[in-house]
C-alpha cells in the first residue's frame, strides 16, 4: 500500500521498500496502543487487579510515547530516520511480546512503559522520512498512505479486541504482535538507511535544533494549529464513548463500532481521495474542508435522536481528520528540510500535548456542565481553529 503511493520510475526501489516498512511498522504501533482498551477487562482479571489498576498501564504508555518524541526527532536528524526506526521496532518487538508473559500489573507497566518509548519513534520519523524523499507535490499522497495504515490499526483493534476478549487468549495475541514486529523489523534492516550528518552538523545539539525550528514564524503558526486540533478533536473524541453510551444506553459492541467509523472515514480518505487526488483543492480549501467536517461532525451528534444516525457525524469527522491533518503533516516535513526529523517530532508532541491539555479541560466541562457543552465547545472550538488556519495559511 505504502509503496503504491508513488510511480515506480519517481523513487529508486529500495526508497519505497523502505516506506513500505515504514507504514507496516506504524500499523502495527497504532494497533498495539489502540487495542488495550478493548482488552483491558480480560487483563484486568487474569492479572487479579481491577479495571483502573490495569488501566494505569496505559498512563505508563502514553507518557514516554510523548516525551520520547523530542528525543528521536534530533537523533533521527544526526544517525538517519530509517538507522532509528529499525533498531527501536526491534526493541518495541521484544517489549510486545513479553507483555504475553507478565504475572502481574507492576511488570505490565513497566513492558508498556518501554514499549511506549520505542513506539514514538516511528510515525514522525516515518513521516519525516517522507519529507526526505518524496517531492512536495506528491508528499501528501505518501503521507496519506501512511494514514491509512494507522486508520487501519484502529478500525482492525475494535474488532481483534472484541474476538480476543470474547474467544482468543490476550497472551497469544501479544506473543504474534511480537513476532509481527520482528517481521517488520527485519524488513527495516533489509533496506539501507540514510547516511549520517556530517560530524560538523552532528554538533549541533538538540535544544539548538528545536530553537532553530521555533525561529521559523510559520512553525509557530503551524504547532498552535495542531495543539489546539489536539484540544478540541483529540480532548473532545475522548467522551465520545462515554456520550453515546449515556445517551442511548446503547452496547460496548455497539459503540465500539460506532466510533470505528471515524478510523474508517481517515482510512477511506487517505486510501482513495487524498492518494489518488479525486479533489482537485489546494491546502487552504483541504484545510477548511477538513476543518468543518470535523467541527460540524461534533455539532450534530447534540441533536441526535436515535443511534442509528450516529455512524454519520463520525464518518464524517474522520474524513475531516484525514484532509485537516494530513495538509498540516505535509506542511510539517517542510518547515526546516536541514532539521526534518526534529520538525516533525515537535509537531507530533504539540498534538500529544494538547490532547494531553484537552482531554483534562474537556473533562472538568463534562463533570461541571455535561455533554451538551463539551460537544458545543469542541464543535465551534474546532471551527474556530479552521478560521485561524484559513487566515494564517
Amino acid at each position: 500500500m505504502g509503496a503504491e503511493t508513488l510511480e515506480p520510475a519517481s523513487v529508486p526501489r529500495a526508497v519505497r521498500q523502505a516506506l513500505f516498512a515504514l507504514s507496516c511498522a506504524a500499523f502495527l504501533v497504532n494497533l498495539d496502543r489502540a487495542i488495550f482498551a478493548p482488552l483491558l477487562p480480560a487483563l484486568a482479571h487474569d492479572l487479579h487487579s481491577t479495571i483502573a489498576g490495569t488501566g494505569l498501564a496505559v498512563t505508563f504508555y502514553v507518557i514516554p510515547y510523548g516525551l520520547f518524541q523530542l528525543l528521536y526527532g534530533p537523533l533521527g536528524d544526526r544517525r538517519g530516520k530509517v538507522g532509528v526506526v529499525r533498531w527501536v521496532v526491534l526493541l518495541f518487538a521484544l517489549g510486545t511480546g513479553l507483555c504475553g508473559a507478565v504475572g502481574g500489573v507492576a511488570m505490565l507497566y513497566v513492558l508498556r512503559a518501554a514499549t511506549g518509548a520505542c513506539a514514538a519513534a516511528v510515525i514522525p520519523l516515518a513521516l519525516a522520512y517522507i519529507g526526505d524523499v518524496v517531492p512536495y507535490g506528491q508528499r501528501q499522497g505518501a503521507i496519506a498512505a501512511l494514514m491509512g495504515f494507522t486508520a487501519l490499526g484502529n478500525v482492525l483493534s475494535t474488532a481483534v479486541g472484541g474476538i480476543v476478549g470474547d474467544f482468543l487468549s490476550w497472551r497469544a495475541l501479544y506473543g504474534l504482535y511480537g513476532v509481527c514486529a520482528l517481521g517488520v523489523a527485519a524488513l527495516l534492516f533489509r533496506v539501507p538507511a540514510e547516511r549520517p550528518e556530517t560530524r560538523s552538523v552532528r554538533r549541533e545539539s538538540s535544544l539548538q535544533r528545536y530553537l532553530a525550528v521555533v525561529r521559523v514564524g510559520q512553525a509557530r503558526h503551524l504547532y498552535l494549529l495542531v495543539a489546539l486540533e489536539g484540544i478540541f478533536v483529540t480532548g473532545g473524541f475522548t467522551y465520545l464513548g462515554a456520550f453515546l453510551r449515556a445517551r442511548f444506553g446503547i452496547s460496548y459492541l455497539a459503540i465500539g463500532l460506532i466510533l470505528a467509523c471515524y478510523a474508517g472515514g481517515t482510512l477511506l480518505t487517505s486510501r482513495y481521495v487524498l492518494r489518488r487526488r479525486l479533489l482537485s483543492l489546494s491546502e487552504r480549501q483541504l484545510i477548511v474542508a477538513g476543518g468543518i467536517c470535523l467541527g460540524g461532525g461534533f455539532l450534530a451528534l447534540q441533536p441526535l435522536a436515535t443511534p442509528l444516525l450516529a455512524p454519520l457525524p463520525i464518518l464524517l469527522m474522520g474524513v475531516g481528520f484525514a484532509l485537516f491533518h494530513s495538509t498540516l503533516q505535509t506542511r510539517a516535513t517542510e518547515l526546516l528540510p536541514g532539521r526534518r526529523g526534529t520538525a516533525v517530532a515537535l509537531f507530533a508532541f504539540s498534538l500529544f500535548l494538547g490532547g494531553g491539555a484537552g482531554t483534562a479541560a474537556l473533562g472538568a466541562v463534562l463533570s461541571f456542565s455535561g455533554y451538551p457543552l463539551l460537544l458545543a465547545i469542541s464543535g465551534v472550538g474546532m471551527l474556530a481553529v479552521t478560521l485561524y488556519a484559513r487566515l494564517a495559511w
